[in-house]
């Protein structure tokens, strides 16, 4: 779909732009900056056309060279695109792009120029291009779902077939009726924790795990039973131990590139998880909001089939969001389930509250028709960016991790100090990170540091750099 391009009439201009001539530079450079902070304030939309060189000149004084000579600055830093023919629109650089999220890049300049760093958000950038497409058609396509909803239509939304095509893809027989749409991964649980939890119902959780699942189950009034992971994995035959003493009502597993370890149950273990499962009687909730950020490279298998698809479980239930693997800032997730399961849950009162907005469906299925190009480079770069802070953490004596396979963090064991500690110095250096405790269900795990590696290279190097400054600090802080 071709982009609505606004004409910008030179005469609007001196408004636009306010008092610029006074400053340092050039006026060439004067107006370029100029045109740069109107964009930035949103005065100046992008794909806007800029007015002929000669028009705007006649309109601001000037002579069309010192004009023609911003156009090639605004050009040479790609904030405006020349097209013959077409005359000059506004673009954004794509060197901004990584900074319109997540959100901790955009606060503090990412560190820069020791501005305070948040490293307690594990997001990734937004797909700008596929993202400002998929709101344009989107927006060309509500006025026609807002007229079927008042209509009443029960059809599938293209949100849900692109949803139920995803599963299909990977082995997973699913059509409309297996899906209940959710206003993301968070609103899936706290659904499941509505129909499924009791005070004091037992839940039982990775150690590490989710802190938002933690929280939600918390909220419901459950007691919550770890169970340990391991270096290298999952216990299975503790876990079987566990769940036979703790008979729960809801056992939470994240398989997939798990969070925050990034850890990968392989093929073997998951066939032994589904035959040790089959004798309990517990809702088994995957959260698979991490799966597509599979970082082990080109050559890697596709993760293992999901165990659903060798039996249509009514105990298994699978979660999954675009908020990692496309765009935090778009609140769509979904609850996998069988159809009985997706008729229970959408028959709560709360379903129909943490249900995605009609604009939020529309450009949620836009953008998943973009999903695999956006994967293709967002893996790239966040292996980039992983090996990146991989490599300095290496080097330094007091701490050691595993490289993880996929997700978007490293886990940080600690050797001589406890995050807590340290979290507390790291913040006096303008660093603020999330200590191992919060990923707990019984408050432990104190030696560790959650990392995650979602910012771009320096901004990382900042980080590392200020961490070993808070290490460092240590002995001298009261």
């Amino acid at each position: 779909m071709d982009r609505v391009v606004r004409r910008i009439p030179a005469s609007r201009f001196p408004r636009m732009l306010g008092e610029w001539r006074d400053g340092e530079g050039t006026l060439a450079r004067r107006l370029a900056d100029a045109v740069e902070k109107a964009v930035y304030d949103g005065r100046l939309p992008l794909d806007a056309q800029l007015p002929a060189e000669r028009l705007l000149a006649d309109e601001l004084g000037l002579a069309r060279g010192t004009v023609a000579a911003s156009y090639r600055i605004l050009r040479a830093e790609r904030l405006i695109v020349t097209r013959t023919g077409s005359g000059s629109t506004v673009s954004l650089p794509p060197r901004l792009h990584d900074r319109l999220s997540p959100w901790a890049s955009d606060r503090g300049e990412a560190g820069r120029n020791g501005a305070p760093l948040d490293l307690t958000v594990a997001e990734p950038a937004a797909p700008f291009d596929e993202l400002l497409q998929a709101v344009r058609e989107a927006t060309d396509t509500l006025p026609a779902a807002l007229l079927g909803d008042a209509a009443g239509a029960r059809r599938p939304s293209a949100l849900h077939t692109g949803v139920a095509d995803l599963y299909n893809a990977q082995g997973l027989t699913t059509d409309a009726g297996h899906l209940l749409l959710t206003s993301g991964a968070d609103a899936a649980l706290s659904l499941l924790s509505a129909a499924y939890l009791r005070s004091r119902s037992r839940v039982v959780l990775d150690s590490p795990t989710y802190p938002g699942a933690l929280a939600l189950f918390r909220g419901a009034g459950a007691e919550l039973v770890s169970q340990p992971l391991t270096p290298t994995g999952w216990d299975l035959p503790a876990l079987d131990r566990t769940l036979a003493t703790a008979r729960p009502s809801l056992t939470y597993l994240v398989t997939d590139f798990h969070n925050p370890t990034g850890l990968l149950m392989d093929e073997g273990d998951r066939t032994e998880l589904g035959r040790r499962l089959s004798s309990h009687d517990t809702l088994v909730v995957f959260d698979e909001t991490m799966r597509d950020l599979d970082l082990r490279g080109a050559a890697a298998a596709a993760p293992p089939p999901r165990l659903a698809a060798r039996a249509g479980d009514r105990h298994i239930v699978y979660v999954g969001s675009l908020s990692k693997s496309l765009w935090p800032g778009l609140r769509v997730g979904w609850i996998r389930a069988h159809p009985d399961v997706v008729r229970r849950l959408a028959a709560l009162p709360l379903a129909a509250a943490l249900a995605p907005s009609p604009f939020d469906r529309l450009v949620a299925a836009r953008l998943l028709e973009r999903r695999q190009a956006v994967l293709d480079r967002r893996r790239v770069q966040l292996a980039h960016q992983r090996d990146h802070i991989a490599a300095r953490l290496s080097v330094l004596p007091w701490c050691r991790f595993r490289v993880p396979q996929g997700g978007l963090s490293l886990w940080l064991e600690l050797l001589d100090t406890d995050s807590r500690r340290l979290t507390d110095l790291a913040a006096r250096h303008g660093l603020a990170l999330t200590p191992g405790f919060h990923f707990s269900p019984d408050g432990a795990l104190d030696r560790y540091l959650r990392i995650p590696f979602t910012l771009p290279p320096e901004a990382l190097d900042t980080a590392v750099d200020r961490l070993t400054e808070a290490h460092a600090a240590r002995d001298d802080a009261p």
